[in-house]
């Protein structure tokens, strides 16, 4: 065992007992099986993205964890590790990345400063991902250091392509950006601000969340104390572990938690009022998902139904998902009911129940405001067919989709 695994668990046991809830509350919202969190609090071997999770959770740094021993190293760069627990070039690797390094260049670097520690990395893109998410918890004034504008040009050429008010579209500029991670955190503080602003003109405003990392960093954006008063519920909801690693349950939990003392409440805790909620909604924020390239839902669909379901899908000619229901090149949902039903269809039973297409278009038709959230080329097909069939109205994006809607 290693010491500096005890140490995280008996801090994680630490906060849960500060905060006064039992083991089976935080592994529920953490959407994660009771028996693998005791065993979190026994001594903790998970990845880093687990522990960004129980961060998030319990509104703390991830320093909190991390025993002293553990955060220095031997470089000259990290010596003032008390007052700056993160090595001197992961914030490197991260300016690197905002002036436009892509990985190789940028491992490139690390393995002639860093020689023996590049040696020991098997996991090059992952590596470099850590780092960028490391500065995003740990030191997150580095990202605010810079400041992204609005493509009004490019805003207004989309507004007009799919026949929508300029003002329900944002483009961030960081085309020069090469890591998807990093343009999610861009485009978030966007979607905060929205948040903000529809909260504050409509007390009690009732917003649908679902699942993806964006919309992770979107409600990360909401500063406590800005927002008072305002519903959250859920998109949808799987009948399986097997899940995307952020589900909306889970975001809503850990929101909620955050917002604790002002009114930010949830009512929802089944289907049946999933979809009462839907039809009092005011506004719903969504990621989007491409069959492009394989991507978290495909693995959850074949890990559980198998191989044959994917395939199928594929000569049926799904290109891409919105809330987890499946579409075509033309918009029309490709229906798979064993994978994913209506929220509000009560007997039929699937893999995911969620609202869907034509729920989200009579939403949007209705003054609703729904949102689509998210960067990266291989999404663009997806967002245009959402975006000219209706089931969304609103978009918050950066120059990596824009350039390539606006040559569709």
């Amino acid at each position: 065992m290693t010491n500096n695994g005890i140490h995280i668990a008996n801090s994680i046991r630490e906060q849960r007992i500060k905060a006064k809830l039992s083991q089976s509350a935080v592994a529920q919202a953490l959407d994660t099986p009771l028996r693998t969190y005791q065993g979190w609090e026994k001594e903790f071997t998970s990845s880093i993205q687990n522990l960004l999770k129980i961060c998030s959770f319990f509104d703390v740094p991830i320093e909190t964890f991390v025993a002293p021993s553990y955060r220095t190293t031997d470089s000259q760069e990290d010596s003032a590790a008390h007052c700056n627990p993160l090595p001197g070039f992961k914030i490197k690797i991260f300016r690197m990345a905002m002036e436009g390094a892509e990985n190789e260049e940028i491992f490139t670097w690390f393995s002639k400063i860093y020689p023996e520690k590049a040696a020991a990395i098997t996991d090059r893109d992952q590596f470099i991902e850590n780092c960028f998410l490391d500065i995003y918890h740990c030191k997150p004034e580095l990202l605010q250091n810079y400041h992204f504008h609005r493509e009004k040009e490019k805003e207004h050429a989309i507004a007009k392509r799919f026949s929508l008010p300029p003002e329900q579209i944002i483009v961030v500029h960081s085309g020069h950006i090469a890591h998807e991670v990093i343009r999610e955190m861009i485009i978030a503080p966007f979607g905060a601000q929205w948040i903000v602003k529809w909260a504050t003109e409509k007390p009690g405003l009732r917003i649908g969340i679902s699942n993806g990392f964006t919309i992770a960093r979107i409600l990360d954006g909401v500063q406590r104390g800005c927002i008072e008063n305002m519903v959250l519920f859920p998109l949808n909801f799987t009948s399986t572990q097997v899940d995307f690693p952020i589900s909306s349950t889970a975001l809503i939990s850990s929101f909620l938690y955050r917002f604790a003392g002002y009114g930010v409440t949830t009512d929802t805790v089944n289907e049946e009022q999933v979809y009462s909620s839907m039809l009092l909604a005011d506004a719903a924020f969504l990621g989007i998902g491409t069959f492009s390239t394989e991507g978290l839902y495909e693995r959850m669909i074949r890990s559980v139904l198998g191989h044959s379901v994917v395939a199928d899908m594929r000569t049926q000619g799904v290109i891409g998902d919105f809330n987890y229901h499946l579409f075509d090149a033309s918009g029309n949902e490709v229906v798979f009911p064993e994978v994913v039903a209506d929220v509000g269809n009560f007997d039929q039973k699937a893999l995911v129940k969620s609202i869907g297409l034509e729920q989200l278009k009579q939403k949007a038709d209705r003054g609703g405001r729904i949102v689509i959230a998210g960067t990266g080329e291989h999404k663009t097909d997806s967002i245009a067919v959402a975006l000219k069939n209706g089931y969304a109205n609103h978009l918050i994006t950066d120059e990596s989709i824009a350039d390539q809607l606006l040559r569709t």
